[in-house]
């Protein structure tokens, strides 16, 4: 389960990658002024693309800040009130969880990231102190390569304290690949049991696809493969 990740790059560094699979993008707000060392965590606003046309991503897509931690469209209430954790979705129940069923069926996401952060307990980790903190990505085999992109859905909420409609995102995880469910030399115990599903930006466009293979495109935790595992502690982030 991943609650913290980065993208440490500008739009202008990943968004050419569309234009060479011909798919036209429209930044929808300006860039965001977050410091690139600086990871998203739950409630954060954070870079999502979308198909301006769901039933054609191929035509376009969109690009746009909205709140990691998915509000489904039919919570009226505060947003503090929405108590359920929407920040990721189960690959096993996506299409049948009231929260996620409608967003899978008609609104797919892609959330762009260059690395992500899980935490294991290293030895003799007692209650209440800090976990190890590991960042996972991989040795790009080319330039394109240094974006990747979470599965991802997208809703649009009303809540009652919020002024106007609020968008946010929520990114699918499943069943562990090798890399998270190996056992680590010094524990014994594999890194977590659940894995995002992370895709090359080709695999993000049949994602976004709703009459494409859907889930069954999400089966394999590793599709790219080469995942990269580092130890990354939390005073190299960017605080301010």
């Amino acid at each position: 389960m991943c609650n913290e990740y980065q993208l440490r790059v500008r739009r202008g560094d990943f968004d050419w990658q569309f234009s060479e699979l011909n798919v036209p993008i429209h930044w929808a707000d300006a860039e965001p002024n977050r410091p690139l060392d600086r990871p998203v965590k739950p409630t954060n606003r954070a870079t999502m693309i979308r198909a301006i046309d769901p039933a054609d991503p191929m035509a376009g897509v969109e690009g746009l800040e909205a709140r990691w931690w998915m509000v489904p469209f039919f919570h009226k209430g505060p947003v503090s009130a929405w108590k359920a954790m929407c920040t990721n979705a189960r690959l096993e129940t996506v299409d049948t969880t009231a929260a996620f069923r409608e967003p899978y069926k008609r609104r797919r996401a892609l959330i762009p990231f260059s690395s992500f952060i899980e935490y294991d307990e290293p030895p003799g980790w007692k209650k209440g102190e800090p976990k190890r903190r590991w960042e996972i990505n991989w040795t790009p085999a080319h330039e394109r390569d240094r974006v990747r992109f979470f599965a991802g859905l997208w809703d649009t909420a009303h809540p009652a304290d919020h002024d106007g409609p609020l968008t946010s995102f929520t990114f699918v995880t499943g069943p562990p690949g090798p890399l998270f469910s190996t056992p680590q030399a010094d524990t014994g115990k594999p890194l977590h049991s659940r894995q995002a599903r992370v895709l090359t930006l080709q695999q993000g466009m049949d994602w976004l696809k709703l009459d494409g293979g859907g889930k069954a495109l999400l089966e394999d935790p590793e599709p790219h493969g080469d995942f990269v595992l580092r130890p990354r502690p939390r005073e190299l982030e960017a605080t301010d």
